[in-house]
């Protein structure tokens, strides 16, 4: 970082603040003086009372003391405006990281997703390889979900981050969570033992999503660090005053357990106490450190006792309302399968990579749209034509021009434009708003699927696709 010029800096400026106000004592002093004395105000005078009264020695020295005093007290601000400087610049560089991090993850992500939503809606499958389908999806999106995690902690850390309390079956959540890790357990030869008390009421009010978070966490990790044997998870309550109540979720393994030194970091961000999991890439060390942040929010505690060799209790407690409503369950299911509609669109499809040219062709033809390619902005520029396309899909990261730029020439250098969605992997809070307010009409977060894109064309096209 540059260093600014001593004479700028606030060092320079207390000394100098310390340094003129030390001159009043000196000047009070020798007027007090020369009046007390009934002398005349003279620079004869002042040599007088210099000379007789040497006290004045002491008091002259005060435009020195405070100007040092000053400039000591000027440095410590410097250092810390250079200190906050530097936080700022950190913050603004993990918001960059962050955001190309999101950017390189999930435009591979479109090749996966999209086939694999291709794949679903446009061939016959069996009931075999539709559950072969249904795990790579779900696969899919857990990695997906990941890339999400920690974006959460991004906004959790700056505070932006907020629960999102509803109506749920925790009981029934329980038992989806557990149903999810079925098969990896059992690969493993565990079994996965679920416990409700009967004592707890089942629907009960919180962010169902962010219990699911740190549950399936819990789940995992019990798996992944155990070999054989069993896993309980158990559901119990702490406390209960009228309508308020706190739970508690345990996860019992009797995997290969923890050491005392190993516990103490264990929820910090980035920590694998286990090195095997370290030398297999297993986890990116921020599932616990999400998880305490997620639980402190919902007024809870995250702890864990164990022991080396004798296997693990993970628990948390959240506090929630008990409510007394009948409540849908959700399903796991398999992709959607998308009604193929004929929406008879012309697009231009603005996009740079080729894996997501084939994947946006196929689901575009699928929902009865033809396109023209143009890979980078300067090409799309000198494609488009008035009267020719009923819509624009814009990559936002394009060589040459990017999806902004682009967008804005088109419309500079043409009076009918059709509407311009956006397709892109920035992913971040306000994003979305920002795109929008730059001059494109739409937005969609890569990687999308049938049924997303489906979406997007009915709201702007509604049911104009039978005669469009």
């Amino acid at each position: 970082m540059a260093r600014i010029s001593w004479f700028k800096s606030e060092a320079a400026r207390y000394t100098f603040y310390g340094i003129s106000f030390g001159f009043a004592f000196p000047i009070l002093a020798t007027s007090i003086d020369i009046a007390r004395l009934d002398l005349e105000f003279s620079w004869q005078s002042i040599a007088y009372v210099q000379s007789n009264f040497p006290i004045h020695y002491i008091i002259d020295t005060a435009p020195l003391f405070l100007g040092l005093f000053a400039m000591f007290g000027g440095r410590n601000l410097d250092k810390l405006k250079e200190k906050n400087q530097q936080t700022l610049k950190a913050s603004k560089f993990k918001q960059e990281f962050l955001a190309n991090m999101s950017h390189e993850i999930r435009t591979p992500m479109v090749g996966v997703i999209g086939m694999i939503d291709l794949l679903f809606n446009t061939t016959e499958l069996n009931n075999l390889q539709k559950e072969y389908v249904t795990t790579i999806h779900q696969s899919s999106h857990n990695l997906l979900e990941i890339l999400n995690q920690i974006l959460d902690l991004s906004k959790m850390e700056e505070g932006k981050f907020n629960l999102s309390p509803t109506p749920i079956n925790f009981k029934k959540l329980i038992h989806q969570n557990v149903d999810l890790f079925l098969a990896t357990a059992t690969a493993k030869e565990i079994n996965l033992v679920p416990k409700y008390s009967e004592e707890l009421p089942e629907n009960i009010m919180a962010d169902g999503n962010r219990l699911t978070q740190v549950i399936s966490n819990l789940i995992g990790n019990a798996i992944k660090f155990t070999n054989g044997g069993e896993i309980h998870i158990q559901v119990s309550a702490v406390s209960q005053k009228n309508d308020y109540l706190t739970i508690k979720v345990e996860v019992i393994d009797s995997g290969i357990g923890i050491g005392k030194k190993d516990q103490e970091a264990l929820f910090s961000r980035f920590s694998q106490f286990n090195e095997a999991s370290i030398l297999s890439g297993q986890g990116s060390g921020l599932g616990l450190s999400i998880c305490k942040k997620l639980v402190d929010l919902m007024q809870g505690k995250l702890g864990v006792k164990s022991e080396l060799g004798k296997g693990s209790n993970f628990w948390f407690t959240f506090k929630t309302n008990i409510i007394d409503i009948s409540i849908p369950i959700k399903e796991n299911k398999a992709p959607t399968r998308v009604k193929k509609y004929k929406y008879d669109l012309h697009v231009l499809l603005v996009e740079d990579s080729e894996t997501n040219i084939l994947v946006s062709k196929q689901i575009l033809k699928y929902l009865g749209c033809t396109a023209d390619i143009a890979k980078n902005g300067r090409q799309a520029v000198d494609m488009f034509k008035e009267d020719t396309y009923d819509l624009i899909l814009m990559d936002i990261n394009l060589p040459e021009l990017n999806g902004v730029e682009t967008c804005n020439l088109i419309r500079k250098n043409h009076k009918k434009v059709p509407p311009v969605i956006a397709l892109t992997s920035n992913a971040l809070p306000g994003d979305a708003e920002r795109f929008i307010a730059k001059g494109l009409d739409d937005y969609i977060t890569k990687p999308f699927t049938t049924e997303i894109l489906n979406i997007k064309l009915k709201n702007w096209f509604g049911d104009h696709y039978r005669y469009h």
